[in-house]
């Protein structure tokens, strides 16, 4: 009986750890392709709930929900779209990836304490250049967001 209650107990532990929006995982190309397809989709409600909060928008960190819902609403508002979700990089994170969104001592910071190890930057083109995504962790189909900026020229 003992036996029993602790498999049963492990498999709850398994559930909830799996369900658990805070895991991280190292976004597939699919999931990547996936979220770029969201994104260009203009669905700015299911933008919001896949963005981690805090955000880094270039070198600015965004700490508050309906101010990520502002960026997601504005960018769709202004026709603003990222190009085919077939035309992007993926590259680990490395000793320097911060620097792509601002060589300071903020950006250093959340970095430092708010994204994961298994994050990735993912450059994409849009219409004016490329920007860069920084993804992590999967919820359904879709990475969650950890950063957005660009263009880089």
């Amino acid at each position: 009986m003992k036996k029993i209650a602790n498999v049963i107990i492990s498999i709850v532990i398994l559930l909830v750890l799996s369900s658990c929006a805070t895991m991280k995982a190292v976004p597939k190309d699919r999931a990547i392709a996936k979220f770029i397809e969201l994104y260009n989709s203009g669905d700015t409600v299911r933008m919001t709930e896949m963005t981690s909060i805090p955000m880094l928008i270039d070198g600015e960190i965004v700490a508050r929900n309906t101010d990520a819902d502002f960026f997601w609403n504005s960018l769709a508002k202004a026709g603003f779209t990222l190009d085919g979700s077939e035309s992007f990089t993926v590259e680990p994170l490395g000793a320097n990836s911060s620097l792509v969104f601002g060589d300071t001592m903020e950006v250093g910071t959340f970095f430092a304490k708010y994204v994961p190890e298994t994050a990735v930057l993912v450059r994409v083109k849009g219409p004016v250049g490329d920007f860069i995504l920084l993804l992590s962790g999967r919820k359904g189909p879709y990475p969650f967001i950890f950063g957005f900026t660009g263009p880089l020229l």
